[in-house]
């Protein structure tokens, strides 16, 4: 009996363990204070995403991302000498660009400093293919080789107005951490 018990118990051990490889979250240089009642939600790539009720009601997605590494949709890159405003074209011709979203409509396209680095908001509505209408602002900035995003998104109409004051306070919480 105590044999099968401690073969059952290396057994779930090793299922655990199994579960959790490839499912690890990536090192990031940067970090947000996840609001109480918000969760994170696991990925494989170096981005944070958060969410109270899920993705299609509301979510913030941090990232870091390579200025070598091409968006999915235009293969175009972010260069470092970039000035924000032309880091943002390359993020609006990437979302415009994405099969996904339809009825795309930029609101704002302005400077803004984002943990006190120079950088660019823009803020836009669109629907996605299942039909539902979504309002995000995305900031966006470049700090030596990586490019940073913050971004909320959320149903228009139920959920973006309500969590919007929450999203302000994830972005002042917003820090770049000492490289490792």
């Amino acid at each position: 009996m105590k044999e099968r018990l401690w073969a059952f118990m290396v057994m779930a051990v090793l299922l655990v363990a199994c579960a959790h490889i490839g499912n690890t979250q990536p090192a990031m240089t940067c970090s947000v204070a996840i609001p109480e009642g918000w969760k994170q939600i696991p990925t494989d790539e170096p981005i944070l995403f958060i969410t109270k009720d899920g993705g299609y009601k509301q979510f913030t997605l941090v990232q870091e991302r390579p200025l070598s590494k091409p968006f999915q949709f235009t293969q175009r890159t972010i260069d470092k000498g970039m000035v924000p405003q032309q880091a943002a074209e390359v993020v609006v011709r990437e979302i415009v660009s994405d099969q996904n979203i339809r009825n795309f409509s930029l609101l704002e396209n302005v400077p803004a400093k984002i943990a006190g680095y120079d950088g660019f908001q823009i803020t836009f509505i669109f629907t996605d293919e299942d039909g539902f209408f979504f309002k995000t602002i995305y900031y966006g900035f470049i700090n030596g080789d990586l490019f940073y995003s913050i971004r909320y998104g959320a149903t228009k109409d139920e959920y973006f107005d309500k969590d919007l004051k929450t999203f302000e306070d994830i972005l002042k919480s917003f820090k770049l951490m000492a490289a490792k």
